[in-house]
């Protein structure tokens, strides 16, 4: 709501540091003419939230940090011509929400320092991130006796298991058959 104000006038700027981008929002808003400036609540808007807490969740702050944002689209445009002065507006974008990956939080904060909101899972984060590296789009945990392994999806981790059941492990009964 302040910004909101400042660029209205309401309320001043008072840090010179943020002089800067409030005259230059000035100067788009005459450029852009006609724009009606409204304040809408975190609540309801929830990409400029998650964006947000985003921030807020960095582990590097004083470092400068990339963090791509992925967007599928629905359907590419149907002409790709040059000549053609008309452009594509309202393009909606659809994300496929998959199952939760056990592994993004650890990939997430290895590859961009992205902790999670959750303060007891952002220490489990920082206590277990050290035996895990990420290289070439895998992520491995490094065992006691320093062999890396790899981390397996659900589906994989499945798989991997049917297939020991079914060969050499695949007769035995547990318990005493185990021993020897």
């Amino acid at each position: 709501m302040l910004i909101i104000n400042q660029l209205l006038d309401i309320n001043e700027v008072r840090k010179p540091e943020l002089m800067p981008f409030n005259n230059y929002a000035h100067r788009l808003i005459v450029w852009l003419g006609g724009v009606t400036l409204e304040h809408v609540p975190r609540g309801e808007n929830k990409q400029a939230d998650t964006f947000a807490k985003l921030s807020s969740t960095l582990a590097f702050p004083d470092q400068e940090t990339h963090v791509p944002i992925c967007r599928s689209w629905v359907a590419p445009p149907i002409f790709d011509d040059e000549d053609n002065d008309e452009r594509v507006v309202n393009v909606v974008s659809v994300l496929e929400i998959e199952i939760e990956d056990w592994r993004q939080p650890l990939i997430d904060f290895l590859q961009h320092g992205i902790l999670p909101d959750d303060s007891h899972r952002r220490a489990d984060m920082k206590h277990r991130a050290p035996r895990f590296i990420y290289s070439k789009d895998t992520l491995y945990r490094r065992s006691f006796e320093g062999l890396f392994l790899r981390c397996l999806e659900e589906h994989e981790a499945k798989k991997a298991l049917e297939e020991a059941h079914s060969g050499i492990c695949g007769a035995h009964q547990s318990g005493p058959k185990l021993h020897f």
